[in-house]
Parts: structure tokens; sequence; C-alpha cells
């Protein structure tokens, strides 16, 4: 070209990283600078706080100003190999562009915008409402989200998490019932895709604010919970949140984290582990002991560095319980040996003491609630023995903690420390259990061992919290209640056709949740609605004797409660009983089958 190459006197070389670096301390700088000029100069608007990085800007409404201060304040995240990551994890809507927290304060604060998804729209002054409530009232439970970003900047980082924000929070928003209705379908049909997306933090937040309030089921629903926290532990371990500080070991591309973020990776795996066991606790199915994860004794030790206390308090007991449902497992449930019972007292004594142990550090009313409902978890256990061989000391004790989780329950709700409308799953699960624990001791000739005034009173009362945490006519809790006032004044249940006691449990498989899944199956053969999962046994021996208890005592030592004579049962239809998919044939089905209608309805009432 004969032209000559002159450099400018002014021009030197730099190094790209320190550029790069002295770029992101200016930034620091002018952000602080910024956000303080502007929290002055805008008058406030009655919505919620904005948050910090995730602000969404509208394309058509963006100025020059804000052009020409991108480009002078934040070059570098345009590039996107060097940009951080909270700025490239999540792809921006094809209407909206994330900018950082400087960005959020160049343009005038608009109020809430109206969503739609599908046919349906919510508008703004609904979902300012509900975004109330759920840090109002749902929140304090699983507290993963950050109560200063706003539904504006909620819907920019994920339409998906938006959308299951309002589908916990409209439970309890009484303006617009039929939102409770519409939305579960949406809200599935948004989060299965999502197993074959590319999985980032805000989908693993959705998943986990769907599995600890899922929605009410109706008889003839599917419930997706089980599977669902599996596939949530998995998506968590894809993102390496079991391994908080190796992120980059997990990610395509370069990524830096903050202590900020270590820590917010870190409480999210806790929390997915919490979610998990407790699911499967509920569906009583052994879970895995996931505190083990990640085995390297040094990496486990960076995620409980990284949680809250609280939330470490809930996985150190949590795991107690994973530990003794396998252990008893073990030892064996389905049928016992005399030599197998005490092996069981022994278990549910060494665990016990190691909840009494994690339970000295408990800090809050509901901490020690959660201490009562792990010492129930495992007292439980001891109804698995046979009648002859249970001690009247742990039948009591049994009754006492059953009656301390009801009445603590209805206390916390009172001074408004939980709201058990806003209650998620674990404790539909944990006023189930101590409510039939109490209508089987009450029922039987087990009442000559407990405070009976007391229990009696613990059962209305958990009938009561039954309806209190309803949000349907038909969900789990309302046909719960309905089932328990049925049982409680019938003369029939725990009783075989020839009258005697059968107090043993039946449903033996499905470790804590047996007692509720037995009194169930006594509740549906009393209504008559099928012939009955259990039918009782036919007599073999009509010589052997019974003793006065109502047990027969063959030569081989085996202890077998006596009965009547009775026709061979029809068998035809046996494996056409819903039941059986409750219990195990698949997991999922619902336990109260369709027996629901009308008139037991009005029996609650």
């Amino acid at each position: 070209m004969s032209r000559q190459c002159t450099i400018s006197e002014p021009f030197r070389r730099e190094h790209k990283r320190k550029r790069i670096s002295e770029l992101e301390l200016r930034t620091d700088e002018l952000q602080e600078r910024l956000r303080t000029s502007s929290q002055s100069a805008q008058p406030e608007v009655p919505a919620l706080p904005e948050r910090s990085w995730a602000a969404v800007n509208s394309n058509d409404h963006q100025t020059a100003e804000t052009e020409s201060r991108l480009a002078s304040v934040a070059p570098f995240f345009r590039d996107a190999n060097i940009a951080p990551v909270s700025f490239r994890s999540f792809p921006p809507p094809a209407e909206t562009l994330q900018t950082p927290e400087s960005l959020l304060h160049d343009q005038p604060v608009s109020g809430t915008l109206p969503r739609s998804l599908d046919a349906l729209t919510v508008e703004a002054k609904d979902i300012d409402a509900i975004f109330l409530i759920y840090f109002r009232d749902y929140a304090s439970l699983m507290p993963i989200l950050d109560p200063t970003t706003s539904p504006n900047a909620y819907y920019g980082l994920s339409p998906f998490l938006f959308w299951t924000i309002i589908g916990v929070g409209c439970r309890t928003y009484p303006k617009d019932p039929t939102l409770l209705a519409v939305l579960p379908s949406k809200l599935y049909a948004m989060a299965l895709p999502t197993i074959n997306s590319n999985v980032n933090l805000q989908i693993v937040l959705a998943w986990l604010l769907i599995l600890y309030w899922p929605f009410p089921k109706a008889a003839t629903g599917q419930d997706l919970i089980y599977p669902m926290s599996g596939a949530l532990i998995h998506m968590a371990m894809q993102l390496g949140l079991h391994h908080p500080v190796s992120g980059q070991e997990f990610s395509k591309v370069p990524i830096r984290l903050s202590e900020e973020d270590t820590k917010r990776r870190a409480e999210t795996w806790g929390y997915c582990m919490l979610v998990y066991q407790r699911s499967c606790l509920c569906k009583g199915i052994s879970a895995m002991p996931i505190l083990d994860i990640p085995h390297d004794p040094e990496q486990r030790r960076v995620v409980f560095q990284n949680i809250s206390t609280r939330l470490k308090f809930e996985l150190k007991l949590q795991d107690v319980l994973t530990r003794c449902s396998i252990a008893v497992s073990q030892n064996g449930l389905r049928t016992m040996s005399a030599e197998q019972e005490r092996s069981l007292d022994t278990l549910l004594n060494l665990f016990q003491a190691q909840v009494t142990s994690v339970g000295l550090d408990y800090a809050s009313d509901l901490d020690h609630l959660y201490v009562q409902l792990s010492s129930l978890q495992i007292q439980m256990f001891n109804l698995y023995k046979s009648p002859a061989a249970q001690d009247p000391t742990s039948l009591y004790d049994l009754c006492t903690v059953s009656c301390q989780v009801l009445e603590t329950f209805d206390k916390l709700d009172k001074l408004g420390q939980i709201s058990l409308p806003a209650s998620g799953i674990f404790f539909y699960h944990s006023i189930m259990v101590p409510c039939h624990i109490l209508l089987r001791l009450l029922k039987t000739s087990f009442a000559r061992y407990i405070d009976v005034e007391r229990a009696k009173a613990a059962l209305f009362l958990g009938i009561s919290l039954n309806k209190r945490l309803s949000l349907q006519n038909d969900d789990i809790p309302a046909r719960n209640a309905v089932a328990l006032t049925q049982l409680w004044t019938s003369n029939r249940v725990f009783r075989r056709p020839n009258g005697t006691e059968a107090v043993a449990l039946r449903v033996r498989s499905r470790l804590a949740a047996s007692m509720v899944l037995d009194g169930i199956v006594w509740w549906r053969e009393e209504t008559g609605a099928f012939m009955g999962v259990y039918p009782p046994p036919m007599s073999r021996n009509e010589d052997t004797p019974a003793n006065e208890n109502g047990v027969t005592n063959h030569a081989n030592g085996i202890i077998e409660p006596a009965m009547a004579t009775m026709a061979r049962p029809e068998y035809s239809n046996f494996l056409d009983d819903p039941m059986l998919a409750e219990l195990g044939w698949p997991v999922g089905e619902d336990i109260f089958s369709s027996l629901w209608t009308d008139e037991t309805l009005g029996a609650v009432g």
C-alpha cells in the first residue's frame, strides 16, 4: 500500500487481564456511586424493591444515555467468554435485557407488569399481592429467594421461577381462588421439559418450590413428588452444587464464583438434600444417606461451612431419620421374631439418643418442633412389634410425643410463627402420623397405658389441624379429616369379624408411612367400598385354643391372632384395587382412592 505505519505517541500496550481487572474495579466503584445517587433522586414507589444485579429493562425504552453508560461502565460484559457467571447463566428473553445493577436506576421505576401464561393472565395488583403473601407466609420455611427482588426482575431471570412463585403463593390468595385450580397443570407442563434443557440455578430453585409446596392433588391426580425429587438431586449434582467451590469443573464456560455465590450454591444443595429425604420419608421409602455426598470429607466440610445454622440443624435431624429407617429395614419389619424385636428396641434407643443430642442445639420454637417430629418418627416404629411384646413405657412416651407434636403445631400457628394453610408436604405428613397413632392407641387395649383424656383432646385437635391445612375440599388433609372422624365413631375399626382385637400393623413395608396407610386401609374397609387389600386370614386350625388376649399360640412358637372360620375370599378383582398403587404398584397413587364423595365430605363439616 506504500503507506508508512506510525504509532501514536500516547499509545502503549496493556496487559489484557490487567485491564479487565481494572475495569471491574472501576465498574464496582461506578455502580456504588450510581446506586447512591439514584436512590436519593428517585421517589419511593409502592412496589416490592428491585434486586441487586438482576435488573430487567425494556429494549423499547432504552435511551441513548443508557446505551452510552453501558458501553463506558461495563464494556467487558459484552464478551461472553469473560463475562461474570451471573450475567451468562440465564439467557435473556427476547423482549428483555439483563444488565448490571447500575442500569436498574437508569430508567424511571415502573410498576409490576401483568403476565400471561397460555390463556391465563394475572394482573399486576394480583402479582404484587401474591409475592407479598409468598415472602410473608412461605419463604421463611425455605429461604432460598431474595425478597428484595421485584416480580419483574424474577420474570426477567426465569419465567418458570416467576410462575412457580405465583403458583405457591396463590394457594392462600383469597381474591382469585381459580389460580390454584388452573396453574398446577401449566406449571408441571413447564417443569418437566426443563429436564431436557440447559439446567441452571433458577430451574433448580423452581423445582424446590414445587416439591416443598406441591399442589393439592385430587383423587384422580398423579403424584409426581417422589420421582421429581430424585430428578432434582441429579439436576443439582449436574450443576455441581454438591461441590460448591468447584463449580468450574461442572461448567463448559469460565466462571468466577464469589463467596456469596459459593454460599448460595451450598445452601441450595442443602435444601435439595432436605426436600429429597423428606419426600422419601412421606412416601415410606428409604432415602439415600445423601449427607455423605460428597464423599470427600474435605468437600463435605466445605458444604457445611457455607450453609446456615438452621439448615444444618434440619439436615442433621433428617440424616438421623434416614439412617434409622435404613437400620430398622435391615433389621427386618415384615415379619419379626422376638430377637428382632429386641434388636429393634436397641436401634430405636440409639437413634433417639442421637436426636436428643442434636436437639440440644435448637434455637427457636420451630426447631423444637422439628426435634419433636424426629422423636415421633423414631418412636412410632415400636408399633411394628407384636402386641404382646409392647412395653407400656414406650407406648406412653409415644402417646406423649404425638400429643406434643399436635399441640406445638397449634401453638405455632396461633402465634403466627407458621401458617398452616401455607405448610409444605412435610407438615401434612407430620400431622397425619400422630393422628393415626393416637387413633390406634385410643381404640385398642393400648389405651390403658396412656393418658386417655389428653390423647383424645389431641386427636380432635389433629382433626381440626387437618381442616386448617386443607386448601380444597378434596385434597389430602380434608379427606384425612373425614377418615379420622369416621374411624373414631366406628365400633368395628381394629376389630376382626368375630369381635377380637386386631391392633397389629398390616402395612409393614412403608416405614413411617405405614401408620397412615394402615389406618386408611381400615377406613376403606369400614366404608365397605372395596373388598379389602388385606382380607382377614382364614383360620387354618380351629382346634388350636386362643388365650385371653385373642391370640393363638402354635406349637412352633409363632404367635398369631385368633380368627373365626371364614369363607375363602374372592380375589378376582384384587389387583384392580387402586390402593395397591399406593402400596407400591407403583408408588404415587392416592391413598384415599376414589371413595371421596359429597356425602363423606359433609360428614366433616
